[in-house]
């Protein structure tokens, strides 16, 4: 049968259509409808015609993340319930080097837009069962620059400072979603007010230095004391006298390449202490679980090992090189397919610390799924013993076997799309109050995360 002209120039309209399509969808075939599948790109909001790309080529990257925590405490705790955590941050990082010519120097300003509820409101525990809850505000967290020297053997770092962002922390633990895991509990329940850690951010200096390729060096002096949220809302409430107090903390790294050869397997060991001045500490009135809300002296030490148990056979294809933080050198972000584990441990001696111990650990495996290379599967467990002195406030004032708290979390996340992440979460808080006081709770929930 003869097909008429008309309808065969449309047979042949749809099939070059097709034929444009199935290109652009080709691996190695120009993306034509990139800017328009926002879930095939890096990041939701793409590369804004062109200019993203153009400002990181001449120094300047700004980034933007969402992240939401839903919570839900089925048993146990204060009462059963339901809340959303909601965190959006967004800021610039810019290289002095490409966009002035002063080398080694860098500026980074990061804000952030917190909202919801803390979901720890069901349950009574101080550490957090969601590790991006806060009071909602509109803050800056980070506001420094760098100057790096020497082919960055020497890097000082001055402003409003995060100590989260670099001190006492194990790549591994990134993955849980629970308080404990992210800037350890034998800070954050000892410092005053938490210390200067996420959300709340102190001015101080931080120097590094790098004496061998495999030794870290670093040292900060920061106001210790952040003052507590409701008072300080903006992160500017910056306090030189003896009400803000100061903070010291030192830490030595030693990173390695592998312990077996030929097996990448990288790792890192950390030791620090810290010391807050102030009077001597002294117990509150009233007995309650979590940090200190007035200045006393503290100090402590901790040490950490983060390391590479196993890689996956695909990522030992040599295709990558190694490097000694584990990931490669084409994308330091990109995950180590292979399992992964850390342990961390901190004392304090004072007995009015609310830890004098505090112990957590976990295993992360990545890409355990095949074809599913940069999903991660977490379990994760957290102990914390109280100080004597707290301890035996809360039992001559009636609490129920106050001495210790603790977590298991297990949770999995899943890279939905290069810039969007979902993670079904468990977790089970032992003694959430640092005693008997509420039953153990069981919190299920997922947090979602997305890169702008």
């Amino acid at each position: 049968m003869k097909i008429p002209c008309r309808f065969a120039r449309g047979i042949r309209a749809v099939g070059a259509l097709l034929i444009c399509l199935a290109s652009a969808w080709a691996d190695d075939a120009p993306k034509l409808f990139y800017p328009i599948n926002i879930l095939a790109q890096p990041k939701i909001t793409g590369d804004w015609g062109g200019m993203r790309d153009r400002a990181i080529t001449n120094g300047v990257s700004i980034t933007g993340q969402s992240v939401n925590d839903m919570l839900w405490n089925t048993t146990g705790g204060i009462s059963t319930g339901s809340a959303c955590a909601g965190l959006f941050q967004f800021g610039v990082t810019v290289d002095t080097a490409k966009t002035i010519g002063l080398e080694g120097g860098t500026f980074k300003n990061t804000w952030l837009w917190l909202y919801g509820r803390n979901p720890s409101s069901y349950v009574g525990d101080a550490y957090g069962v969601s590790g991006i809850a806060a009071n909602p505000a509109f803050r800056a967290y980070e506001l420094w620059y760098q100057q790096n020297l020497w082919n960055d053997a020497f890097s000082l770092r001055g402003g409003l400072l995060g100590l989260d962002a670099e001190f006492a922390l194990s790549p591994t633990s990134a993955l849980f979603v629970n308080g404990s895991f992210g800037f350890p509990n034998f800070l954050s329940q000892n410092l005053v007010n938490g210390g200067p850690e996420y959300p709340m951010a102190t001015p101080g200096l931080r120097l590094a230095l790098k004496p061998l390729s495999w030794l870290t060096l670093r040292s900060a002096l920061t106001q210790a004391n952040p003052f507590s949220q409701a008072q300080n809302l903006h992160n500017f409430n910056w306090n030189f006298g003896p009400s803000g107090g100061l903070l010291s903390i030192t830490e030595a790294e030693a990173d390695w390449d592998s312990l077996l050869k030929d097996r990448h397997l990288p790792g890192a060991a950390k030791a620090g202490f810290w010391i807050q001045n102030g009077p001597s500490p002294t117990l509150p009135e009233d007995w309650a679980f979590g940090a200190p809300g007035t200045l006393g002296y503290c100090s402590g030490c901790y040490g950490i090992i983060d390391q590479l148990l196993y890689r996956a056979p695909s990522a030992l294809s040599g295709k990558n090189p190694v490097s000694c933080k584990g990931s490669s050198s084409a994308d330091d972000s990109a995950p180590v397919q292979g399992l992964s584990s850390y342990a961390r441990i901190g004392f304090s001696p004072q007995p009015a610390s609310t830890l004098c111990l505090s112990v957590d650990g976990g295993l992360v495996y990545t890409g355990l799924i095949p074809g599913r290379t940069e999903d991660q599967l977490g379990a994760g467990f957290a102990y914390g013993q109280l100080g004597s002195g707290y301890s035996g406030l809360g039992i001559s004032q009636g609490i129920q076997d106050p001495f210790y708290s603790a977590v298991a979390e297990l949770t999995y996340s899943i890279q939905l799309a290069p810039a969007v992440k979902l993670q079904p979460d468990l977790q089970y808080v032992i003694r959430p109050n640092g005693s008997a006081q509420y039953g153990n709770a069981l919190v299920a929930g997922f947090r979602a995360i997305v890169d702008f």
